[in-house]
């Protein structure tokens, strides 16, 4: 008997009970990233605020794809944009946004311990982390440093991350970011 391994488009496409407004796996380029930009601005500008923050939070996170997943887009010999997945949902209260990407083990523990720093900071503090970041010099910086602290800053809402190992390389690491209405 042949086993049935077939992907249930139909059952994906109604599995979530909230609304769920942008779902996209695939490279962060520049050209997905302008499309579904674009989308975010027309599709959730009813709430001017929270639109803006959406859309900043949304360009920080794809550009984080982009630039430190451990996926990459290969056409050829051209490696390309990082791969990852982007979900945001419209909540009654919030809207949440959500991205998923493989990560190297090795660059794990520096992130992580970077966000917890970030949830131990009010907004004040978080400023002032974000200024002395700017201050070191390129090659003190490490990765996303900056970016998450400015997630913090723009949603005012602690960075709920989660990490899955999948192998001895690499890790799932997804970052929820929640935006108030």
């Amino acid at each position: 008997m042949e086993q049935n391994n077939k992907f249930n488009l139909v059952e994906y496409h109604f599995r979530s009970q909230h609304e769920v407004v942008v779902s996209y796996k695939g490279p962060f380029d520049k050209d997905a990233m302008n499309m579904i930009g674009n989308y975010i601005r027309g599709l959730i500008s009813m709430n001017p605020q929270a639109s803006k923050k959406v859309f900043k939070v949304f360009i920080e996170l794809a550009q984080n794809i982009a630039q430190y997943s451990a996926e990459k887009n290969i056409i050829g010999e051209y490696v390309g944009a990082g791969v990852g997945s982007l979900v945001i949902v419209d909540y009654p209260e919030y809207y949440q946004v959500v991205t998923g990407n493989l990560i190297d083990n090795e660059d794990l523990g520096p992130v992580i311990d970077k966000c917890e720093l970030i949830n131990t900071l009010d907004k004040e503090g978080l400023r002032k982390l974000k200024r002395e970041q700017l201050k070191q010099n390129d090659y003190e910086r490490t990765g996303a440093d900056i970016g998450l602290i400015q997630l913090a800053i723009t949603s005012d809402n602690p960075l709920d991350i989660e990490v899955k190992p999948i192998d001895q390389k690499c890790s799932f690491f997804t970052i929820r970011v929640k935006i108030n209405k």
